[in-house]
């Protein structure tokens, strides 16, 4: 495809997970009785995580569908907590939710996931969407990678895992992602032990704590948020470690010298699916089978630096931005995929584990 005909994106200086509080319009909609929700038809109540990401839906994806079908989307920042919470109450107020792996598994084993009729779709193909199942399929994903100061490391930039770990030939002070965020860096303290990204799970758990134990003293923080691990890099309070890859490229936008290694990246994967009983599964489904598409996802994702689960958008994104995006076939053979199941069967193990770690 020509390059004119592609669609170009950039990167903004804002990320994902920044959450705002819900839209007028989306508190009003949660407000409305169920039977008045029901028979107005010409709406989409969709759960996201609010901030800039909501905002690229908005303006890549939910605009244009509403223009072509006249239904109106409605982005509720809603948690998992409360999803079930709904769900189990019997009185559904949303319709697609969108959310990652480990939350939308969760919501699949409550019993709480609606069937998607793919037989339906017309915008999409499902042969080129990453994960199909019968109730949630994959939208997006993003990376945690291996990220460095330039300045500090020029000649000799660290390249795995065993790098980040290795203090006598990479000295610096490093920043590891805490459990509040998503979860510790297991797997990255496995790969830094020398276990193969094809045989980390299931995890060895003291394995992986001892080599945390071992790296750190020279952790200055684990950081709880994107937003405060891009500050740490930003402003050299650590010069090396992990973070999210579109927190990084945002950095780079912004003309910090930082740098992203996709080797032994970890992918995590963002999902779509539609929530049983909702009061407008036909519009649910329109919406799902539009955002899915190519085009849609082109249009949406990249500009915050995720990265589309249906391969056929990479055709109208720009080879610069491409190169940015963990599931962009060139950068995918390079890492792996977080094993959600393999989380949510041992999240409280690993949560009391790493409160008697921080305490030690």
């Amino acid at each position: 495809m020509k390059t004119e005909e592609k669609i170009v994106t950039k990167l903004g200086n804002v990320s994902r997970r920044t959450f705002l509080a819900s839209t007028a319009s989306g508190a009003a909609a949660l407000a409305m009785p169920a039977v008045v929700r029901a028979q107005a038809g010409g709406r989409v109540l969709v759960r996201t995580s609010g901030g800039s990401y909501q905002e690229a839906l908005q303006q890549g994806t939910w605009n244009e569908f509403t223009r072509m079908t006249g239904i109106e989307v409605i982005g509720v920042p809603v948690n998992t907590g409360k999803l079930l919470t709904m769900a189990e109450a019997g009185s559904q107020e949303l319709d697609v939710v969108e959310a990652n792996a480990i939350a939308m598994l969760t919501l699949q084993e409550k019993g709480v996931l609606e069937e998607i009729d793919y037989s339906r779709f017309e915008h999409t193909d499902v042969k080129d969407v990453g994960t199909v199942e019968p109730t949630y399929m994959s939208y997006c994903a993003f990376a945690e990678a291996i990220c460095y100061n330039t300045e500090v490391f020029t000649d000799n930039a660290p390249a795995t895992w065993k790098d980040v770990w290795d203090v006598e030939k990479f000295p610096g002070r490093r920043m590891l992602q805490d459990a509040k965020a998503i979860s510790p860096n297991i797997e990255f303290a496995l790969l830094a032990a020398g276990v193969g990204m094809d045989q980390l799970y299931p995890l060895d758990v003291k394995r992986a704590f001892d080599m945390l134990r071992q790296i750190r003293p020279h952790v200055v923080k684990f950081f709880d948020s994107g937003a405060l691990g891009a500050s740490l890099l930003a402003d050299r309070t650590a010069v090396l470690g992990a973070l999210w890859t579109n927190r990084v490229e945002a950095l780079k936008k912004g003309g910090a010298p930082v740098e992203i290694e996709w080797n032994e990246a970890m992918r995590v994967t963002e999902y779509t699916g539609i929530l049983k009983g909702a009061p407008n599964y036909d519009n649910a489904m329109r919406l799902i089978d539009y955002s899915s598409s190519p085009k849609a996802q082109a249009l949406s994702l990249p500009q915050i630096g995720l990265s589309p689960e249906n391969i056929r958008a990479f055709d109208h994104i720009e080879d610069e931005v491409a190169a940015t995006l963990p599931t962009n076939p060139a950068l995918r053979s390079k890492g792996f995929e977080q094993n959600a199941k393999w989380w949510i069967d041992n999240r409280a193990e690993i949560a009391r584990l790493w409160e008697e770690f921080l305490l030690e």
